[in-house]
This record gives structure tokens, C-alpha cells and sequence, in this order.
């Protein structure tokens, strides 16, 4: 018989999942989906406004918090507690697409100085463990969501989640207009299945094994992953666009002590799961399965497929996945847009660093960062 996911069985099915164990209830987070988010010690998160005068340094009257729309993605995903800012003042200040830009730019020196700062961090914190660890600074697109509406409460990183997903039409714009203005080519295309594994061991803590799929039709694990390590957040709400933007720094870590055991057990998992299109996530197991005798779990799977362009300093993702939580029994597809700043990476991991130099960098990415929200014009899903 084959597995059937929670979310297609009926209520009265005496094969549905038990309740959520105890252990796995430390695994929820402000993201309500249920991701393992982690955060460093001297992590920076920071939260801007910028409308038509640049960056407000405090929030007009005419912003207010107002629940998600019930037609819109962030609804169907993480239902209707959640708040968006949304801007009651129908009239607009006229300003040319260049001193928008400039304006945007600003940004650039309001986070130079706490971004040198987590470098500076996350280096010393995995400095033990250069191997393992890999820092990512990336910028992603979606749309900011908030728990609280309280002005006060705003800036902190757990009153407020940021949905990746981006309707087609913006990668479309993307696709026509940005990609070409800035010289991106087509650098790789990868399909992928991405599973989020735990251990009874390790309650707070998930592995991501990313699978490819043999010519046998079977999965092999050719990564495994540690949730990664936040250092610097700083989400950018676009009053005036569809979108907003996320700044990201965060350690990407390879998992180097899976023992023969542990690694024979999580494959002997994924050699049970057989590739279906026909269900959420693209993977379907026995009944009683994904679990394996030595105390693993799949708690999510994933079905990716990514187009990467590159130009001479920055990387872009475009990514579609349809993926499935085990754990709660919920769906999603999305599609993502991610800018990755690999040269001020680079550059920021060096000794030494000059400032002005980081600056400079900053402005730039920035200023494509502002293009690709400018190409968000006429969004309708």
C-alpha cells in the first residue's frame, strides 16, 4: 500500500499521524512553517522603512498594519494572524526613477558598519571549523509579514517572518528586464529533492540532505547540511512596490561527523521513497514511513528546480519547489528570486578590509537589488 500523506487522509483514517511529539514542538518558530531557524550569539537583525522620501526614520501616520489578504499566497500559507504594511496615503510625491535609486542607496551606509561587524563575528565563531563552514551573503525578495501591531515591536526579529515567494510575474520582468540590463548568463540547471531530516538526539537541530535522483530512479545524498546559522538580518519594507527585500548573511554548514551508521541509515530512507509527481513534495514512502530503526525522520521534503545566472561580481537564483511538512501536514509551492553578493563576500572575508571599498560595493549591489524591485511594476500574480 502506498504511503498516503496526512493532508489527503480522511479524518477517520486509523492510519493518521499521532500528534506532534513534545520533542518536535521545540522545532516551531516564528517562520510558522515550522523551519529550524537559527541565530548566532551577536546576531544583527534590523528593519527599515523606505518610501518615496528614503528611509523613515519614523513610521508616518499613513502606515498601518492590516491583515493578509484571504485571496493572497501569504494567507493560504501561513493563515490569516499575520499583518502587512500597507500605505493609506493614495497620493504620491513625483520623483525620477534616479533619485528613487539614490534614495534607496542610503541603505548602503545605514548597514556597512553593523555588516563588517558579523563578519567579523561569524569568522571568529567558525574559525575552528573553516572547513565546514561556508558564509553566504545573499539578498532574497517577498513580502514582510508581521505578528504584532505595535510600532515598538516591529524591529524584532521574532515578531516578524519574511515569505519568499514571488508571483510569476515578477521572474518574468526579472527574466526580460534585469537579467539582460545587467549582464547575467546562464551559468547551471538543477533539479534537486531537498529533505529536512532530525534525530530524537538532536531536537533542535535539523540536517538537509539534497538528493539527486540516479538513472535507476533512486535517490543519492550527495550533501548533508546543518540548518544554517544566522548573523545578520535586515529586512527593507518597499511602501511604494509590490515587494520587499531581505539582507542576509548566514553560515551555510556542512555536516562532517555523520558516522557510517548514521549515514547507512539515512540512505536506507531515502532507497524506500520512490519519485511521484502526483503528491506534495514529488516523494511518497510505505505506510508507517519516512523513519528509519535508528531514531531518524523526515520531517520535510522538497522537489527543487533552480536556473542560476551569473555576471562578473553577483550570482541569481531562480528557484520553483513544491515541498510537504510531515510534521504538520501542509503544501506549499513557491517561486523565489535570490541575489547572491559574492564578491563583497569575498571581499568582507579578507584582511583588512577597507571600508570605503565595502561601501562602494554595497551601493552597487544595492542599486541592482532596487532594479529588480523596480521591475515589479504592474505585479498581478
Amino acid at each position: 500500500m502506498s504511503y498516503i500523506p496526512p493532508h489527503k487522509r480522511h479524518s477517520n483514517d486509523p492510519n493518521r499521524p499521532s500528534p506532534v511529539p513534545d520533542s518536535l514542538e521545540n522545532l516551531k518558530n516564528s517562520s510558522a512553517k515550522g523551519k529550524v531557524i537559527t541565530y548566532s550569539k551577536d546576531a544583527i537583525s534590523k528593519w527599515f522603512l523606505i518610501g518615496t522620501n528614503g528611509i523613515e526614520d519614523e513610521v508616518p501616520p499613513s502606515i498601518k498594519l492590516v491583515p493578509v489578504s484571504s485571496d493572497s499566497p501569504e494567507c493560504r500559507r501561513y493563515g490569516d494572524k499575520y499583518l502587512v504594511l500597507m500605505n493609506t496615503n493614495a497620493s504620491k510625491v513625483e520623483e525620477s526613477e534616479e533619485e528613487e535609486r539614490t534614495r534607496w542607496m542610503l541603505i548602503a551606509e545605514k548597514v556597512e558598519k553593523d555588516l563588517a561587524f558579523a563578519y567579523e563575528h561569524a569568522k571568529k565563531g567558525s574559525h575552528h571549523l573553516p572547513e565546514n563552514v561556508k558564509l553566504r551573503l545573499v539578498a532574497r525578495f517577498g513580502k514582510l509579514l508581521f505578528r504584532r501591531s505595535q510600532a515598538e515591536h516591529w524591529e524584532k526579529k521574532t515578531n516578524r517572518i519574511f515569505s519568499t515567494d514571488v508571483p510569476t510575474s515578477f521572474i518574468q520582468n526579472i527574466k526580460s528586464k534585469a537579467i539582460p540590463s545587467h549582464g547575467f548568463c546562464l551559468d547551471m540547471e538543477k533539479e534537486v529533492y531537498v529533505l529536512q531530516i532530525s534525530h530524537h538526539t538532536r531536537p533542535r537541530s535539523t540536517i538537509r540532505c539534497k538528493c539527486t535522483v540516479k538513472e535507476d530512479g533512486s535517490l543519492s545524498m550527495y550533501k548533508a547540511e546543518l540548518n544554517p546559522l544566522r548573523h545578520f538580518v535586515v529586512d527593507v519594507s518597499c511602501i511604494d512596490k509590490s515587494l520587499d527585500m531581505r539582507f542576509m548573511l548566514a553560515s551555510k554548514r556542512k555536516m562532517m561527523t555523520l558516522t557510517e551508521k548514521e549515514t547507512s541509515s539515512i540512505q536506507g530512507m531515502l532507497d524506500l521513497a520512490t519519485i511521484d509527481s502526483n503528491v506534495e513534495g514529488g516523494l511518497r514512502w510505505p505506510l508507517g514511513k519516512p523513519s528509519s530503526e535508528n531514531g531518524y525522520r523526515v520531517l520535510e521534503v522538497c522537489h527543487a528546480r533552480a536556473t542560476t545566472y551569473k555576471n562578473k561580481t553577483l550570482r541569481l537564483r531562480v528557484r520553483e519547489t513544491n515541498g510537504f511538512s510531515e510534521r504538520f501536514g501542509t503544501w506549499e509551492d513557491e517561486r523565489g528570486v535570490t541575489l547572491i553578493l559574492q564578491d563583497i563576500n569575498t571581499k568582507l572575508q579578507e584582511q583588512n578590509t577597507e571600508r570605503g571599498c565595502v561601501l562602494e560595493m554595497l551601493r552597487d549591489a544595492l542599486g541592482t537589488m532596487w532594479d529588480f524591485l523596480h521591475s515589479d511594476v504592474s505585479l498581478t500574480g
